[in-house]
């Protein structure tokens, strides 16, 4: 028995010696699994619509919808050669007035796994913006803090001080006789943040400004927009597909107050504007059934009926600013 057995060793060894290498299908050894995912958390994000196209071409080589688990196969990339991956919700494949995560490689058959980093998030999730108090440094800081929270959010190292003194367009007050005359805040912060008794507020232009300067001065990857005018829905389906909003309300949510007090002229102009003196900025992180969440730069994290936010929001003029991928 046990020259037997070694003979039928010695045989599968000399047959297995004379086998040929068995060669992998085209389709397995070109195969790529592209994982998307949450940009901030690295959740996996389901259910995305993902092109690959030919850079050189411009023609779509594949598309897949991603599964539940974010994850999508692709089969007939040639090595070597450039690809633009990009995702996006199914909607708006169809659609095209949302936001796409597009990224470009080169395609490396060693390389299978492609992880693709998303500003598209589960409805379910919240984005984790990191909570930036504006006190006790600029009480009248809101609008500033909110972004920077933002800025944070993407990587970006800034402070909001920094982004107050360098960044943001600001311009103090002048009396002429009994007339106090400053900037419209539309156009710069009305002011001094960091001042208490004469510091005022700014809307979303101006912070666009402010963005797109420390993102060139940090050489980040980023775009700013001045989405003023946004519905309620249109912001909501922005945070949904995980792009944190900057929103103008009022504190507390409570109806717009106007003091002639505390107004002043606009450069350039004659007759006096009214004053806001509970307008606020937050930024909206998520959507929650009929909640929003927001991170407030006075109290942190608050969640607030969406029909009552979106209704102050209305009243301060519907002003919105975005910074995403």
């Amino acid at each position: 028995m046990k020259i037997r057995s070694f003979v039928i060793v010695i045989m599968l060894c000399v047959l297995l010696a004379s086998c040929q290498p068995i060669s992998v299908p085209d389709k397995q050894k070109n195969q790529l699994t592209v994982l998307t995912v949450e940009f901030n958390s690295g959740a996996p994000i389901p259910d995305l619509y993902i092109t690959i196209t030919d850079v050189m071409t411009g023609a779509v080589v594949e598309d897949a919808i991603g599964s539940t688990e974010g994850e999508a196969m692709f089969s007939k990339l040639v090595e070597g050669r450039e690809y633009a991956i990009a995702a996006t919700t199914v909607e708006n494949s169809i659609t095209n007035d949302a936001y796409t995560t597009v990224e470009h490689f080169t395609y490396d058959e060693t390389k299978p796994y492609y992880r693709l980093p998303t500003h598209f998030s589960r409805d379910e999730q919240e984005m984790a913006v990191p909570v930036v108090m504006q006190n006790p440094e600029l009480p009248h800081g809101c609008e500033i803090t909110s972004l920077t929270a933002v800025l944070n959010y993407y990587g970006m190292a800034v402070t909001k001080l920094e982004m107050a003194d360098n960044y943001l367009p600001k311009q103090a007050f002048r009396l002429v006789g009994e007339k106090r005359y400053g900037v419209n805040p539309a156009q710069a912060f009305a002011g001094d943040p960091r001042d208490k008794a004469t510091g005022m507020y700014v809307f979303a232009e101006p912070i666009v400004k402010a963005a797109e300067q420390a993102i060139a001065a940090k050489g980040a990857d980023l775009r700013v927009a001045n989405i003023s005018g946004h519905t309620q829905e249109e912001i909501l389906l922005l945070v949904r597909e995980g792009v944190p909003v900057v929103t103008w309300v009022t504190l507390d949510l409570s109806p717009p107050k106007m003091s002639k007090e505390r107004g002043w002229i606009y450069e350039g102009e004659s007759v006096p504007h009214d004053a806001y003196l509970n307008l606020h900025a937050v930024v909206v992180t998520g959507h929650l059934g009929d909640k929003v969440v927001v991170m407030d730069p006075l109290k942190g994290y608050v969640t607030y009926g969406v029909e009552q936010f979106f209704q102050s929001y209305k009243e301060l003029g519907m002003q919105a600013v975005t910074v995403h991928k």
